[in-house]
């Protein structure tokens, strides 16, 4: 029979009556039948195929047919590709089921990518798990947990079938990892509960621990403890999946395992994006059919395909770079605690300070805490703002302080001394040094930049003087300053003392032990090889000012993050505005009292983790039509309001009925996509309140 094309006029009254399949779903029909009603006779193979494809409300699963001739290639898990309409799009066959008669005719698979079994089925219950969670479709979390395929780099893999696997750990093996990773201090034994958590990991006991790491100045992350809780848990059968914030930090890691543990070692495989397309898809075929003992990446590498995990370690669990930036929104986090829950392995949530997130776990009994004692060891003490507003004329009217100068020449008698500032460039925006009142064009009064004692205008290129016409002085200051600004100002304060610029155009790894100043931006800081004898942080109050829910516990996160990098006995020096609350919370690490003291504030306001909270965006049109249809009962909606081109809505309900509302948003997103309203954006959990 020929192939159907063109619009069916009875296509909307069989979808009507017929409903949706169990399994799949497909729109188009190949022909037209004599009997509309009537079952199709199938004899072939039904595999429901998981289609890579942005349109919301088919990419759940469509079935199709298997072909006899790819009946021996098609399995659960392989790679294939099929049409919708006019169009070939990859997908992944979830599941096949025997041939059956089918309501309307089925489109046959086109062709088979790989018939390797590229997906587990442990791999799409976690996507499903994933996906209702953020209220978003399975397709869209398996395009961010499997790389794009290479060819090339697949066959080279499975033709290397002999190539030489991971040996066997003996117990001597693993003994000589615990002495190599015990001999220097701090140790994970040393913490209050430590030796219960490290009996639990061996005896592959599942527990979920929030953990506040001790400094080990000079190392980027406190490696010998990670370490340690990792050699824990290789001594069980399972495999042990470490993630970082950054590809950069994750490479030092492997490489410290390498350079500290024993040849007979389990390798540290590195699975992250800095890897390039071709070896990230190799490290996960690694994943998926070598099963290594140890994996290290970042963000993604949380969908990593170990079949059996007896350990999830996320280090610097607060760090903005484990939020997913694109649909469905996915936080590395969250998707942990669904891994750890479906496949009862330990979760262990790392970092030097406290996330709210990571606090509401331990108020709810979900995981206990990991926290050194209060004198454990010698930590560096911290000034704050008060500090600086003694008696200094010169505080907010010139670039740094005398106090702040004095704090950097008395650290570089001891070692090199940290400066971390919160952006990189040049002076970024000009103000009058007297009142603060900030300079414009006289024209068209538009941001101004000085170039050799003359002011231009970034809008019109007109050349002025400046005089305040608030005050009449003459001079100026950068309203906010980058790394390239302050190090020609340090230089000048310090001309006998080298100073060391570092951002992400200039990287640099670690520095010595000798007197320097080294001025870096966030997440760029070098390691000194006895730790800093000071570090300065300018700016605190930049970040503060930025009108969001997460800049409080992002900033405690950088200043921990950067006094960690401090040896004991140094100093840390707080410059700028931070706040009252903020400095004290950070000069007395009492990171766990302020984390509980923002979820009693965010509980008053509904806002995530203590309630759930999800924002529609879209046009006016769509979001009129979308509240016509949505059943939103039992939560709250705020809105609409403009947000920037689009308007947006704010749903938000309690805790326990928060399936409904993702389920709600699920098919709400369905309905939009069927009848093509336009672009709509949900988004569960955001982070740009």
């Amino acid at each position: 029979m020929p192939r159907w094309s063109g619009r069916d006029p009875l296509a909307e009254i069989r979808s009507l009556k017929q409903g949706e399949s169990p399994h799949g779903q497909q729109q188009e029909l190949l022909a037209i039948p004599e009997k509309p009603l009537a079952n199709w006779p199938n004899q072939d193979l039904i595999a429901t195929v998981i289609l890579d494809t942005s349109v919301f409300h088919l990419a759940r699963g469509l079935d199709y047919t298997v072909p006899s001739h790819l009946v021996k290639k098609v399995q659960p898990g392989c790679l294939v590709s099929a049409k919708i309409g006019d169009q070939l799009v990859r997908g992944w066959v979830r599941s096949i089921r025997p041939g059956e008669p089918t309501r309307q005719r089925l489109r046959p698979i086109s062709r088979v990518l790989s018939s390797h079994p590229l997906v587990s089925a442990a791999s799409f219950e976690l996507a499903e798990q994933v996906a209702s969670r953020y209220a978003g479709n399975v397709s869209q979390v398996l395009t961010h947990a499997i790389p794009k395929r290479h060819a090339g780099c697949e066959k080279g893999f499975f033709a290397t079938t002999n190539e030489k696997s991971v040996p066997n750990e003996t117990q001597n093996v693993l003994e000589d990892l615990t002495a190599a990773f015990t001999r220097t201090e701090p140790l994970i034994a040393s913490y209050p509960s430590g030796k219960k958590l490290l009996d639990s990991l061996e005896q592959a006991q599942a527990c979920k621990v929030v953990w506040s790491a001790l400094p080990e100045p000079d190392k980027p992350a406190p490696f010998n403890q990670i370490a340690q809780l990792i050699t824990c848990s290789l001594r069980t059968p399972g495999s042990v999946l470490c993630l970082f914030p950054t590809g950069k930090l994750a490479r030092k890691f492997s490489s410290y395992w390498e350079k500290t543990c024993s040849p007979a070692a389990p390798s540290a495989l590195e699975y992250h994006f800095d890897l390039g397309a071709r070896e990230r898809y190799r490290a996960y075929l690694q994943c998926r059919f070598r099963q290594p003992r140890l994996v290290v990446g970042t963000r993604s590498a949380v969908f990593a395909p170990l079949n059996k995990l007896s350990l999830l370690l996320i280090w610097d669990e607060g760090a903005e770079t484990f939020q997913e930036k694109s649909a469905p929104y996915w936080h590395t986090r969250q998707v942990g605690m669904l891994r750890a829950g479906s496949e009862k392995c330990s979760l262990v949530l790392g970092s030097f300070s406290r996330s709210p997130q990571a606090q509401a776990l331990l108020m709810s009994s979900w995981a206990r805490e990991l926290t050194p004692s209060k004198h454990q060891v010698q930590l560096p003490k911290i000034f704050t703002p008060e500090y600086e507003k003694r008696d200094d004329p010169t505080i907010g009217r010139v670039g740094l302080s005398s106090t702040a100068i004095q704090f950097m020449r008395g650290a570089l008698a001891k070692g090199p001394v940290l400066i971390q500032t919160a952006r990189k460039g040049g002076r970024l925006g000009l103000s009058c040094a007297s009142c603060l009142a900030p300079v414009r064009c006289p024209q068209c009064f538009g941001t101004v930049q000085q170039l050799r004692g003359e002011f231009i205008c970034n809008s019109c290129a007109h050349h002025f003087q400046f005089s305040c016409a608030r005050c009449g002085t003459q001079e100026t200051r950068a309203v906010s300053r980058g790394n390239m600004q302050i190090s020609k100002e340090i230089a000048a304060a310090f001309p006998q003392i080298p100073v060391i610029n570092c951002d992400a155009d200039n990287p640099l790894s670690e520095i010595g032990s000798q007197p320097a100043l080294v001025v870096a931006t966030n997440e760029q800081e070098p390691v000194a090889e006895a730790g800093y004898a000071g570090a300065l942080l300018l700016d605190t109050g930049m970040l503060l000012s930025l009108d969001q829910i997460w800049t409080a516990e992002e900033a405690l996160r950088r200043w921990a993050n950067a006094a960690a990098k401090v040896a004991p006995g140094g100093g840390v020096m707080l410059s700028g505005d931070p706040g009252e609350r903020l400095a004290l919370a950070f000069k007395r690490r009492a990171f766990s009292q302020w984390a509980s003291q923002e979820l009693q504030e965010r509980a008053e306001v509904g806002i995530p983790p203590t309630a759930v909270l999800a924002t529609v965006r879209a046009d006016q049109l769509t979001l009129h039509k979308i509240q016509q249809v949505a059943n939103f009962a039992y939560a709250q909606v705020i809105g609409p309001a403009k947000n920037d081109q689009q308007f947006q809505l704010l749903v938000r309900s309690r805790l326990d009925q928060g399936e409904q509302l993702r389920q709600e948003l699920q098919r709400i997103q369905a309905i939009s996509s069927r009848k093509k309203w336009g672009s709509l954006k949900v988004q569960v959990d955001p982070i740009d309140l």
